[in-house]
């Protein structure tokens, strides 16, 4: 039914009544009496909630379970002036940071288990409004993001199961920290030059069509293409292995200033005269540079 369809999403969204009415310029009461059945929204008003929701027409009105669309959460909110962003996302299968031309903060985060979401997880701003999966403090001049999980989720369960993409303001986003434990993590499309930081523990890195600087420090075996997009990139592990593929084409200076540790080339030709600098750091590990084909 339409009336149980629309207070699932608003609910799953981790939206008010008011907070729907606001979106799509209706009263608080037409969202009462939708969901209770008691009057149906005008075409204008389903195309409206279609669109917030991320569905066609088709999708609302039918009445077949929407499992998939319950476990896609996107929340947004506007950043004021230039800051630095502190992002702490705890346990996740795949991180996803890239920059855009908004001017908001976009967090889309995906579960592919059964249950809704936000039975297990929140989001929260520090001026009371929520939504789900992830945890948004706003405090002076950073801004967090950590995902929280209860009895019934646990951090294993986030590694297999959660998939988070952040999406920052190009112009206003300063020097950006990221902490946390993930399977994947994917940094790309930064067009401006920032300072990106990562400790934490990940198994496999993207890096693509970046500037700037990125200082990875994971102390896991690790994985790690790489395009060659970087005026800096500095990687930093303890006792640990890490295979640096580099993507054809790319010319990269690859050395190694760690203590004890050594680099490996393997099909990779070094050129010690690029601008565009990897700096291996860390204790008795090793990380051998291979060249990606395709």
């Amino acid at each position: 039914m339409l009336n149980e369809k629309i207070k699932s999403l608003r609910k799953a969204n981790n939206m008010t009544q008011e907070d729907l009415a606001e979106k799509i310029c209706v009263s608080r009461q037409a969202i009462t009496k939708w969901e209770s059945g008691a009057g149906t929204p005008d075409i204008s008003n389903i195309e409206a909630i279609a669109s917030l929701f991320g569905l066609t027409i088709d999708e609302l009105l039918t009445d077949e379970p929407f499992s998939a669309k319950d476990n896609l959460s996107r929340t947004e909110f506007d950043a004021f002036g230039k800051d630095d962003f502190d992002i702490d996302f705890g346990d996740v299968n795949t991180l996803d940071v890239t920059l855009t031309a908004s001017e908001k903060v976009i967090i889309e985060i995906r579960c592919d288990v059964a249950e809704p979401v936000y039975k297990f997880a929140k989001v929260r701003l520090d001026n009371g409004k929520k939504a789900n999966l992830a945890v948004v403090q706003i405090k002076a001049d950073k801004k967090y993001v950590l995902t929280e999980t209860g009895k019934t989720f646990s951090a294993q369960d986030a590694r297999n199961h959660l998939f988070i993409k952040i999406s920052l303001p190009e112009e206003l986003a300063g020097r950006i920290e990221l902490c946390g434990n993930a399977k994947k993590l994917v940094i790309h499309d930064f067009n401006t030059e920032k300072h990106i930081e990562f400790d934490g523990k990940v198994e496999t890195v993207e890096v693509t069509d970046c500037k700037g600087r990125f200082e990875l420090t994971s102390n896991v075996d690790m994985q790690v293409t790489y395009d060659g997009s970087l005026t800096q990139f500095d990687i930093n592990q303890w006792k640990c292995l890490c295979n640096l593929y580099i993507v054809k084409g790319a010319e990269v200076d690859v050395y190694n200033k760690g203590r004890g540790c050594n680099v490996v080339f393997d099909g990779y030709e070094n050129r010690p005269e690029s601008d565009k600098k990897v700096e291996y750091n860390g204790y008795k590990s090793e990380m051998t540079v291979k060249k990606l084909s395709q």
